[in-house]
């Protein structure tokens, strides 16, 4: 799935704030749990925890109604936000832009890091890379 997503990466970051803003990562994240929402809604959740503006959430879930994140229909008078791609699939999604863009422009350093960071905290993995190498060149 190719979203109309043009995102920057913050390696330093947690979670999906790596690739979008916090507020955009809490409202997507909102979208997830509950399935659908307004406007209204996700506003009311937030505004609990913290001051935050109408026009700035509604702001950010138009902004990602246009990158694909979320779609939106009207119901009545107000717009109905809906996930347009399961979290599974954005992290995949995500995950296959990094590290294509990395193997396009850096193949060598990109494989050898992943082959030290993988020796050094996840040994087993190593292996189970190896039989899967192993399959597609046997294949």
């Amino acid at each position: 799935m190719s979203l109309n997503m043009c995102f920057r990466f913050s390696p330093a970051k947690d979670g999906l704030v790596k690739v979008l803003g916090p507020l955009e990562t809490e409202i997507t994240q909102t979208l997830w749990q509950e399935e659908r929402s307004t406007v209204k809604k996700v506003h009311r959740k937030l505004s609990s925890q913290r001051e935050i503006a109408y026009t700035t959430v509604m702001t950010t879930m138009s902004r990602l109604a246009e990158k694909g994140v979320l779609a939106r229909h009207r119901e009545g008078l107000a717009y109905v936000y809906t996930p347009a791609i399961l979290e599974e699939d954005f992290v995949t999604m995500v995950v296959h832009q990094v590290l294509d863009g990395l193997l396009d422009d850096y193949s060598d350093t990109t494989i050898e890091y992943m082959i030290d960071y993988l020796s050094r905290n996840n040994p087993a993995e190593i292996k189970r890379l190896q039989l899967v190498i192993q399959g597609r060149i046997g294949a």
